[in-house]
């Protein structure tokens, strides 16, 4: 995906659900959305990460949040290998 669609993807669009996860002590929040195009209808994924004066947006086709998820389960498979830290 180009730049200008990202960023079209990013300001435009549908929320059809969207899921808020706190991290950093609370200070960030990392929002996926899954947004549908109001002409084409398509659906597609935006992550958002916002913190006091920060605010960062990623847009993804159906292939790239793919991509993203199973390179999320990898890294979840390699914690759970990982064990639990001795405390």
């Amino acid at each position: 995906m180009g730049i200008l669609r990202a960023i079209k993807r990013v300001v435009t669009g549908e929320v059809i659900q969207q899921i808020d996860t706190t991290v950093n002590g609370g200070t960030t929040t990392m929002s996926l959305r899954l947004k549908r195009d109001r002409r084409s209808g398509d659906h597609y994924v935006v992550l958002a990460g916002t913190s006091p004066g920060n605010y960062q947006y990623f847009a993804f086709d159906r292939d790239e949040f793919d991509r993203f998820s199973c390179a999320v389960e990898a890294i979840q498979n390699s914690l759970k290998q990982a064990g639990q830290p001795n405390t």
